[in-house]
């Protein structure tokens, strides 16, 4: 009986962790040493990139399931799905691409900048501030523009 309760248990926990591990969230960043790091905790640091991916392997059990012809359909709805997925991912990157360029346009082009902080009052970036928000975006820029 007690292996019986453990193999159910083991076999939940693997459930559980293949189930959360359909989307996950990784942290790319780079440290003082121009050194690239992965991870899926964030980092303590301001100068990170989040990355979200997820693994969908549910229309493939499905389509093993069903009949010939719902596995076509299924299949070419998946592939429709897939599609739209992906136009709308590179649509989000080119958003993410050129919102990145114009921000380094900007850090770049003038001496001084004012932005709006949480409570909404108006304050001048330092020339750290600067410096971070302009290596922040260049690396925004890298990960998001494809040419």
């Amino acid at each position: 009986m007690h292996i019986k309760t453990l193999s159910f248990c083991l076999v939940t926990l693997v459930y559980f962790d293949v189930f959360a591990a359909e989307k996950i969230t990784v942290y790319r960043w780079f440290d003082e040493h121009n050194v690239v790091h992965f991870s899926q905790h964030q980092p303590d640091r301001d100068d990170y990139i989040e990355i979200s991916m997820s693994n969908n392997k549910k229309s493939s059990v499905i389509t093993d399931e069903a009949s010939s012809d719902e596995a076509l359909k299924l299949q070419n709805n998946t592939l429709g799905d897939s599609s739209e997925k992906s136009n709308v991912n590179h649509e989000l990157n080119d958003e993410k691409c050129l919102t990145a360029r114009e921000n380094i346009t900007t850090l770049a082009n003038f001496d001084t900048i004012q932005y709006k902080n949480g409570q909404g009052s108006v304050e001048i970036l330092t020339a750290l501030e600067k410096q971070q928000q302009l290596t922040m975006n260049k690396k925004q820029a890298e990960v998001y523009c494809t040419d």
